[in-house]
């Protein structure tokens, strides 16, 4: 690797480099988070309330998770009367009389 006069660089000179960044990387979130309030803001303006959307949003996902837990636990509790059966039967057919 060749080293240029330039690529050495001192101390002073890198800590100015990192406070412009750091001052830079400061107004970009500063600036984000003003995009997402003015965003808030237009969206809420067009009749519609995006904390009630994303209420009913929740509860529609909650609604649907229940029912398929629900769901889940029929068909495991089926699987497991099955497997209950076919034990009580035996491998030969007959009621072995342990139940």
């Amino acid at each position: 690797m060749l080293v240029t006069e330039r690529s050495i660089h001192t101390m002073a000179e890198i800590r100015q480099y990192t406070q412009r960044t750091s001052k830079i990387g400061w107004l970009a979130l500063i600036i984000a988070i003003l995009a997402l309030v003015i965003a808030w803001i237009a969206y809420n303006r067009t009749g519609a309330n995006l904390e009630d959307t994303v209420q009913r949003q929740v509860s529609e996902t909650l609604q649907a998770t229940d029912k398929a837990t629900e769901e889940a636990g029929r068909d495991a509790q089926q699987g497991a009367d099955t497997v209950e059966r076919g034990l009580d039967v035996g491998p030969d057919g007959v009621d072995d009389g342990t139940r």
